[in-house]
């Protein structure tokens, strides 16, 4: 699949989402880009603000649903990386 047809796909799956999913679709590609950037930072063009408009990530992480949550928690200090700089 090119370049264009991958496009067309995800726009296609673009379009079935509500308004909650969007932002968390643009906040990961937001994401993806500054990963990119710090990758291979002289193919990205720095001039534009990659960060979308709207919520962040953390406006969904307000409530908790489950009774997991200690053992999400340890899961995540178990497995978490240090961050690259």
């Amino acid at each position: 699949m090119n370049t264009l047809q991958l496009r067309q796909t995800i726009n296609r799956y673009l379009d079935q989402l509500s308004s909650d999913r969007l932002r968390l679709v643009a906040d990961f590609i937001s994401f993806l880009v500054q990963k990119e950037h710090q990758e291979h930072p002289q193919s990205i063009d720095t001039t534009s603000d990659f960060r979308p408009a709207g919520d962040s990530l953390l406006s969904h992480t307000e409530t908790w649903e489950g009774d997991d949550f200690e053992e999400c928690l340890q899961t995540v200090y178990e497995t978490r990386s240090q961050i690259q700089a």
